[in-house]
């Protein structure tokens, strides 16, 4: 069990080029169903799915389109040119993915002021923080469920520089967009990039 699992986690890539193929309702059921046994805070699994396809997902990718002016300036600071082009392809049209799943958590703003303690900070930011950790359990396992289904996916966060524009789009009121997930059968298989060394620390003593 442990190996089969272990395939799957690395084996998952961030797909940004998907074939001109509609995914079957029942196998996008069975992804979502899945991926919703993820833990989550207290067991309250504070969030909502929004699959989107059709026109409105035609809508959605002009919106998010527009996010890239905002996107581009932090990849430079991070990336060579060559590899910002290619993560720049799921920002035009959602690289072709027929679906979008949207992950959303209840919308609350958390009233923080700089004098207070870490305890009084933390206990301000508890629900939004607790909520987001939980959803983003759920966007792992949607990305970790499709890839053992054949599908492709990845996991992006720019569009929320346009958050507001999606939700008036999407009727999603009191909402707050954690993740858009383009979904689809795979036109391209990325190599694995390294992993970053020194990231555990053992302690005995």
């Amino acid at each position: 069990m442990f190996d089969e699992l272990k395939k799957v986690m690395t084996g998952r890539r961030s797909i940004r080029k998907y074939l001109d193929r509609e995914i079957p309702r029942p196998v996008l059921e069975e992804v979502i169903e899945t991926a919703l046994w993820a833990p989550s805070g207290m067991n309250r699994q504070d969030w909502e799915i929004v699959v989107v396809s059709g026109k409105k997902r035609d809508d959605l990718a002009h919106l998010v389109a527009k996010t890239k002016k905002h996107v581009v300036p932090l990849l430079e600071k991070l990336f060579p040119e060559k590899i910002i082009k290619i993560s720049l392809q799921v920002f035009e049209n959602f690289g072709g993915a027929p679906t979008v799943l949207l992950v959303y958590v209840p919308r609350e703003i958390p009233r923080v002021d700089p004098d207070m303690s870490e305890m009084e900070l933390y206990h301000a930011e508890f629900k939004r923080f607790n909520r987001i950790l939980s959803a983003s359990a759920l966007v792992q396992n949607i990305l970790l469920a499709a890839h053992a289904k054949g599908l492709g996916t990845c996991w992006m966060t720019g569009p929320k520089y346009v958050e507001k524009e999606i939700n008036q789009l999407l009727g999603m009121e009191d909402k707050e967009l954690v993740a858009i997930i383009p979904i689809g059968y795979p036109s391209q298989s990325p190599p694995a990039p390294p992993r970053k060394p020194n990231v555990v620390k053992w302690l005995s003593e």
